[in-house]
């Protein structure tokens, strides 16, 4: 419970767009006690929250770094060391409103993809998340009311936070804003939080809260 407060405090301060409806949906799909996956990381109930809140929380600790502890972060050095990138990671700031609903929602699809059946983990197969999730996110948020120019760049990020770096790529829009070279600060920092908070909470680690 304490998840879904800060999470709707957080959604609550949104200006830049109306953020009613993707209230709703949160609390309509589940997205609160839904696990983050069946057999990988954050496989708990509420799992899913606590991800996304450990995305946010990651973006949000590098948007307020300074460049020196930017280059010495553990974000840098466990993810983006070595990586090609198109804007100046250490010095660029992200748009908050931006941060907040692309880091929340970046898994947005996954609220309605697995449920539990006693202490099992299910999944519901029609919804073929495969290489769309990230795509269905962004169809859920579009659906939701988070549309249009002005949410562009959140978007995109949301979409690219799977396959930045790497092939097959999502769609169309991902890949000709990759190849004009402007993979976005926030697209390279929802990328990289993902796996990094990815890596800290492993399967089974909170499993013993059933």
């Amino acid at each position: 419970m304490l998840q879904r407060e800060e999470i709707i405090a957080l959604l609550e301060k949104v200006n830049k767009t109306s953020v009613k409806k993707l209230l709703r949906y949160l609390d309509s799909s589940g997205f609160f006690y839904r696990p983050s996956s069946a057999n990988r990381h954050h496989n708990f109930p509420g799992g899913l929250a606590e991800h996304s809140l450990g995305v946010f929380r990651i973006v949000e600790e590098w948007n307020n770094m300074n460049p020196n502890v930017r280059r010495n972060s553990e974000l840098y050095n466990f993810i983006l060391v070595g990586k090609q990138v198109f804007c100046d990671i250490f010095t660029e700031k992200m748009d908050y409103d931006d941060m907040v609903i692309a880091c929340i929602c970046h898994d947005l699809c996954k609220a309605k993809h697995y449920y539990f059946e006693g202490r099992t983990i299910k999944k519901h197969h029609s919804d073929n998340l495969g290489n769309r999730h990230a795509s269905l996110s962004v169809e859920r948020l579009e659906q939701n009311g988070i549309k249009g120019e002005k949410c562009e760049e959140l978007l995109l990020a949301v979409l690219e936070h799977m396959h930045l770096f790497s092939k097959p790529r999502d769609s169309n829009r991902d890949r000709q804003n990759k190849i004009k070279g402007k993979a976005s600060m926030l697209a390279i920092a929802v990328w990289a939080a993902d796996k990094l908070d990815a890596s800290k909470h492993p399967a089974g680690t909170r499993h013993r809260q059933f």
